[in-house]
């Protein structure tokens, strides 16, 4: 009988025997296609709070852009204002400064001496001759004068200068401008009142000059500073609608928004 095959099988037996537990204890490996899917749900889950955390921060930053939009629109309406009187300075100081002081200083002691003669305010044949004789140039220098004092601060100077030059040319293009600027300088001494009377003549006595929406504008600051939101209110509107292409409607636009 051969017996190579039964010891070959007894053999092939033991070995089997003898390495089965360590092929017990070797682990199992998970398959990539299962470690992606738990590392893609671990990162998803982490993603979660830093969309949140994102979409708060971003929210406070809108909010903040809103508020510093807000204060912006609110300040707007000052700087404008404070620009445009700039501007309307520069452009005065542009007109020609001619010196004719002498001239006026002869016309004021010759008037002031027509009237102790007379007693009366009214001025004499000579003097009327005197005024009727002026050159345009002549005008504008008195005028310039005058409002030069109302640069170098001299705020009482200019506004008596200011207004014997209104008395005497009551019909020129420039006296609307005279009363303008002693309605100027009575705010700057917030004598209101006193301003408001020489916005009012403007107004009134001169409705077709450039100065009226000018005017008209400040005539609504001095009702906005008095608390008048309804007068305060039609006269920006006025500016508005009757000049809709100034500056001045511009400003009013800006008060109207900041009420």
């Amino acid at each position: 009988m051969n017996t190579r095959p039964l010891i070959s099988a007894a053999l092939l037996g033991g070995i089997f025997c003898l390495y089965s537990p360590a092929f017990a204890d070797v682990p199992i490996v998970q398959s990539q296609a299962d470690h992606v899917s738990a590392s893609g749900n671990n990162s998803s889950n982490r993603q979660r709070p830093a969309d949140s955390q994102n979409s708060e921060l971003l929210e406070s930053l809108l909010f903040q852009v809103q508020d510093l939009q807000s204060q912006v629109a609110e300040q707007r309406g000052i700087i404008e204002e404070l620009s445009y009187q700039v501007q309307v300075l520069q452009e005065e100081q542009k007109e020609r400064y001619i010196d004719l002081d002498r001239r006026i200083l002869t016309l004021q002691e010759q008037a002031s001496k027509n009237a102790s003669q007379t007693h009366s305010s009214a001025a004499t044949p000579d003097t009327e001759q005197q005024l009727a004789e002026l050159t345009d140039e002549d005008i504008l220098a008195e005028y310039n004068a005058a409002k030069g004092l109302m640069l170098d601060k001299k705020f009482d100077e200019s506004i008596a200068q200011l207004a014997i030059f209104a008395k005497r040319h009551p019909d020129h293009q420039l006296t609307a401008n005279a009363w303008y600027w002693i309605g100027e300088i009575y705010l700057v001494q917030h004598k209101n009142s006193d301003a408001k009377a020489a916005f009012e003549r403007i107004v009134n006595d001169y409705p077709s000059h450039d100065k009226v929406p000018d005017s008209l504008y400040k005539l609504g600051v001095i009702a906005q500073q008095a608390a008048d939101v309804d007068t305060a209110t039609q006269y920006f509107q006025r500016v508005i609608n009757e000049y809709p292409n100034t500056q001045s409607a511009k400003l009013s636009k800006a008060r109207l928004q900041s009420n």
